[in-house]
């Protein structure tokens, strides 16, 4: 019995931490399509990044994250991924844009401006739910190291 759990336990891990990775490395090719795209849009006046692009990788975006904090917040242990560089990447792109835009009569497109606000947000939200979190975690112990 105890070698089924086991079994079953390992499997599950394994299912739970791939699906992560394999998320990740997706919005990873997603950010740099959207991303090549959105540059495209920006150089070439003619060409709009396509609506689904921003909606899908938003949402994308969206259930990575929401996956990564169910997994925190019901105490399952993942191998920590760089979510952040993904926000350093649209605002370091944001930034050249802007000042390229400054300088020539290039416009910085509406989805990339959209895209990234609602990235940094999205960072935001995990953030104060990653405090939260260590501060549920933390008091957990201390109210246990109290009680005994």
């Amino acid at each position: 019995m105890g070698s089924q759990i086991s079994t079953t336990i390992r499997i599950y891990w394994r299912e739970i931490t791939g699906v992560r990775d394999s998320l990740f490395l997706f919005l990873a090719s997603w950010t740099a399509m959207v991303l090549i795209m959105g540059w495209a849009d920006f150089l070439v006046p003619s060409l709009d990044t396509p609506d689904v692009a921003v909606t899908s990788y938003l949402i994308l975006l969206g259930v990575y994250i929401l996956h990564k904090e169910f997994n925190r917040w019901t105490g399952i242990k993942m191998a920590a991924r760089p979510g952040e560089v993904i926000v350093y990447v649209w605002w370091t792109s944001l930034m050249i844009m802007v000042l390229v835009s400054f300088l020539t009569e290039l416009q910085v497109p509406e989805a990339l401006k959209f895209m990234s606000y609602e990235i940094l947000g999205a960072l935001l939200i995990s953030e104060i739910s990653k405090s939260l979190n260590s501060y549920k975690i933390k008091n957990s112990i201390l109210f246990k190291k109290i009680r005994h």
